[in-house]
């Protein structure tokens, strides 16, 4: 049975399993030249990983460098304090988040897998976003409804609201999705386990599919009233 982390938004299977900066370095100064070009060495930067791009540092700007010969002769990079290896390629991206309840004998955890792809890395960088899974955990815990559900008292004990978190889980994310600029982000998986005194209990999960077919419109079993308008814009 896969253990999910409680606390933290990272997959505990590849704790460092980092997107999208995979790796980064303090570069010194590069050596004056009498009569040349200064020039950095190529063993001063790490190795690229397959579908990756170097993105160079200087004070507080970020700039991608020429390709070719002349990378490291370019202004760019001789005059870099930082080099990070961003992947530029599409991967899936795991993000945990432990909700809160009020029983503490049980507690709900969320986990969803999102299909993430740079399309600008100085961007990325830019707004800050080095590891996106802090990000996403972010997105999934900002979401007061979410979290009233997840405190109910029968929470981890009555699968519908299972169901209907699930529900407004992607209902949210069809109106409001993750937003990281420089990045295209699509929700892939999501999944909601339960901790009891018996250890992890795998709950609903559900693909963007499947939840197309799930009909939360009955709402006398949540205390809502099936004929009364939604309490907000997600309709959950």
């Amino acid at each position: 049975m896969l253990v999910l982390e409680p606390t933290s938004g990272f997959d505990v299977v590849h704790p460092d399993a980092r997107f999208p900066v995979v790796e980064s370095a303090q570069l010194d100064p590069v050596p004056s030249r009498l009569l040349r070009q200064p020039r950095r060495r190529i063993d001063d930067l790490p190795e690229l990983a397959r579908g990756s791009v170097f993105v160079f540092q200087t004070n507080d700007r970020f700039a991608l460098a020429p390709a070719g010969p002349k990378m490291l002769g370019s202004e760019v990079v001789v005059k870099a304090t930082m080099v990070a290896v961003v992947l530029t390629r599409a991967q899936e991206v795991p993000a945990v988040a432990t909700l809160s309840a009020v029983n503490s004998a049980s507690r709900l955890t969320l986990r969803a897998v999102y299909n993430c792809r740079v399309i600008d890395p100085v961007r990325v960088l830019e707004n800050g976003c080095w590891d996106v899974r802090a990000n996403l955990r972010g997105y999934l815990l900002d979401d007061a409804k979410l979290r009233m559900l997840a405190v109910r008292e029968d929470a981890g004990r009555n699968p519908e609201v299972g169901q209907r978190i699930l529900a407004r889980m992607f209902a949210r994310n069809q109106l409001e999705p993750p937003h990281i600029p420089g990045m295209v982000v699509k929700l892939v998986d999501v999944a909601l386990n339960v901790q009891d005194e018996n250890g992890w209990v795998p709950g609903p999960r559900r693909s963007p599919e499947e939840t197309a077919n799930f009909d939360v419109s009955d709402r006398d079993r949540f205390g809502d009233g099936a004929d009364s308008l939604p309490r907000d814009r997600y309709e959950s």
